[in-house]
């Protein structure tokens, strides 16, 4: 007796339901937290508690422009009672400056450079610095003050499983930039201003870097959810 095999007829099936459904796609769009009822999220000024000044004010923007990205799910910026989370941020880095801010290349002044530097030996400057700290994001399905007061301190980090606790997460950044070093061996030269264009560019980088921690903060809430 023969067996006969029907994989020819099997896969035309398979092929065809994939061409059917070729033009289906998931919605990440929509409200990723729905499932936990939550409908509205309040997002307070993220604390600050890392080396970098000033940083806490992009950081907080970039995170709630990723969450107005989701429909049906509307945003309140600073604390909010009437919310039904409350998403915690807190940027941490290590203590000292100088090992959370690096020298990752330097020249030698040499050529107009050395002209700028007078009298002085000569010396390695950099020209490319790098930088490290985290954002620890924690979301609390409506915290009492006195939750909120916990889940921020020391002593949160050891609350590790809490029913009110939708999700807790910390994304590592990294982040570098190119400095100026423009001669100063005339009046008129660029180099005056050298002091100027680096912070802008170091506060460019740290905006940049802050948009990409939202980019990767939208990612962790699509794979939680």
């Amino acid at each position: 007796m023969k067996v006969r095999f029907f994989y020819p007829a099997i896969l035309s099936l398979v092929l065809i339901s994939l061409t059917n459904c070729s033009g289906y796609h998931f919605n990440t769009n929509n409200n990723p937290l729905i499932g936990y009822d939550i409908k509205t999220v309040a997002v307070p000024m993220f604390i600050n508690r890392s080396v970098l000044p000033q940083l806490a004010a992009p950081m907080t923007k970039e995170i709630i422009l990723a969450l107005n990205n989701y429909s049906g799910l509307k945003v309140l910026s600073g604390d909010n009672e009437n919310a039904d989370a409350v998403l915690i941020g807190i940027l941490e880095s290590r203590d000292h400056y100088n090992e959370v801010i690096t020298t990752t290349q330097t020249l030698f002044t040499e050529g107009d450079i050395s002209k700028s530097i007078g009298n002085r030996s000569p010396f390695y400057y950099p020209v490319q610095t790098t930088y490290n700290f985290s954002l620890r994001i924690i979301l609390i399905k409506r915290p009492t003050a006195e939750e909120l007061a916990l889940f921020t301190s020391d002593l949160g980090r050891g609350v590790l499983v809490h029913p009110k606790i939708v999700l807790e997460d910390t994304i590592v950044l990294t982040g570098n930039f190119a400095r100026v070093a423009s001669p100063t061996n005339t009046v008129t030269a660029a180099g005056e201003v050298n002091f100027v264009k680096n912070k802008g560019i170091f506060d460019k980088s740290l905006q940049d870097t802050c948009y990409q921690a939202a980019q990767t903060f939208k990612q962790v809430v699509l794979n939680a959810f």
